[in-house]
């Protein structure tokens, strides 16, 4: 029997481990973790595959329109609204299970393509109701396994593991279009759907052969039987933390003015705003921001490491940042203009994903594991909704005042402020990770 102070000692890495439960040593001996690891590599890549496959589905095999193509983008959008009323709901159970099941609906879901393509009986609102229970069911699985993650390695391995799950998220974003794109020479987009049906089933085998025992989440007394209670005890948590609050708030300007604004006019731009690129061209710009995301999840712990936690964030986000003012600058000839993209697109790829390990490693360790999944979904939703409003604002100011101009705007905003919020807070003299509660 292993005493409660040895417990807690190798919960926080100091003590002795084995190969399976992850103490000390490193985390390739943590077999529960390699066990996640392997299935969200897997998955991801299908995930990637299918990002390609349902589009072209949706064009080639349905002829959809261009308003069908958006009512589409929303219905995959529109459940991250979830965020955070998932996250009350997998606070309050056991995130295995979740894990499990979630994996299984979205490959029956999926499956339904491919059957209905075979049958014949394919049909426009039979895709939408496939990708609209499709992205459900994934920012619940999103929640859960966020919030999941920590409880199978000490704190000592956080950053370790955030970094080897980005990593290889990082290549399936990068290499998963390519290989979708040679299949469909010798698969129809509807038959392609199958690999990514493997690749769920994959991650839920994986999730089932996880052998840490999972406790049910205690009853948390002040939010018990009230939604809203518990929604607005997790936002409440993350904006009285001192760590927590600039990073959440930076996050959603930046979801404003870059992800929304600038990147809803991006591919616009390119062709016609300025740098006029062919549009053969635009895919390699692109291409590189995938190169910059593989280079910088993988030295994303090592410069935790040599930095320190805090001044990590601060300058991943200002060399990143201040990157996008390559954007709106890029002019001259076609090659100087690509050129000065495709160094943007990799520069701030490298630079985000150093920023979410470091990031989610600092969630993870500092906060109650009874609001995990609260506080990650309230993240995710600073993080993701302010997108289409700034999405809806650059639309309407390209039009008025100019691409270029516009894109100007969203750069700078979406750069500076930020920068400043992180700089006139606790991060930057942050070099350790907080150790918070972990039982």
């Amino acid at each position: 029997m292993v005493s409660p102070e040895a417990e807690r000692a190798r919960e926080a890495g100091d003590g002795p481990g084995t190969a399976g439960d992850g103490g000390g040593g490193t985390l390739w001996r943590n077999h529960d973790f390699l066990r996640l690891w392997a299935g969200q590599a897997l998955s991801q890549a299908g995930s990637q595959i299918s990002y390609v496959a349902i589009p072209l589905v949706a064009v080639v095999t349905l002829g959809a329109s261009a308003t069908e193509m958006g009512v589409l983008g929303a219905l995959v959008r529109l459940p991250m609204l979830g965020f955070l009323l998932f996250g009350v709901y997998v606070d309050r159970m056991r995130k295995r299970p979740v894990l499990i099941w979630t994996d299984l609906g979205r490959a029956v879901v999926l499956a339904l393509v491919p059957l209905l393509y075979v049958m014949d009986s394919l049909t426009l609102g039979a895709l939408y109701a496939v990708v609209f229970a499709l992205s459900l069911l994934s920012v619940l699985f999103q929640v859960a396994y966020r919030s999941y993650f920590p409880s199978l390695v000490p704190l000592s391995h956080l950053a370790e593991g955030n970094g080897k799950l980005q990593l290889s998220e990082s290549l399936a974003q990068t290499a998963g279009p390519g290989a979708a794109s040679a299949l469909l020479k010798v698969m129809a987009a509807p038959m392609l759907i199958l690999i990514d049906v493997f690749s769920y089933l994959f991650s839920a085998a994986a999730v089932l052969l996880i052998r840490r025992p999972e406790a049910r989440p205690e009853p948390d007394d002040e939010t018990a039987g009230s939604v809203h209670r518990a929604i607005w005890a997790g936002f409440r948590w993350v904006m009285t933390q001192p760590m927590i609050r600039p990073l959440a708030i930076a996050s959603g300007l930046y979801s404003f003015f870059v992800m929304g604004a600038m990147q809803s006019i991006y591919i616009l731009f390119l062709l016609r705003g300025g740098p006029d690129l062919p549009p053969e061209w635009v895919g390699a710009v692109m291409a590189t921001g995938g190169v910059g995301a593989i280079l910088g999840a993988t030295l994303s712990v090592r410069t935790m490491r040599r930095l320190g936690l805090g001044p990590t964030l601060l300058w991943s986000t200002v060399i990143g940042n201040c990157s996008l003012l390559l954007v709106p600058f890029a002019s001259g000839s076609v090659w100087t203009a690509a050129v000065m993209l495709g160094a943007s697109q990799f520069v701030v790829w490298a630079c985000n994903q150093v920023f979410f390990v470091s990031n989610m490693t600092l969630v993870q360790s500092i906060t109650p594991p009874r609001m995990q999944a609260r506080v990650i979904g309230t993240i995710y939703s600073l993080g993701l909704i302010p997108a289409p409003l700034g999405a809806l604002g650059a639309g309407l100011l390209g039009d008025a005042v100019g691409l270029r101009f516009a894109i100007l705007v969203a750069v700078v905003a979406g750069a500076i402020l930020p920068i400043l919020l992180l700089v006139f807070s606790p991060i930057p003299g942050t070099k350790e990770i907080p150790a918070g509660p972990r039982d």
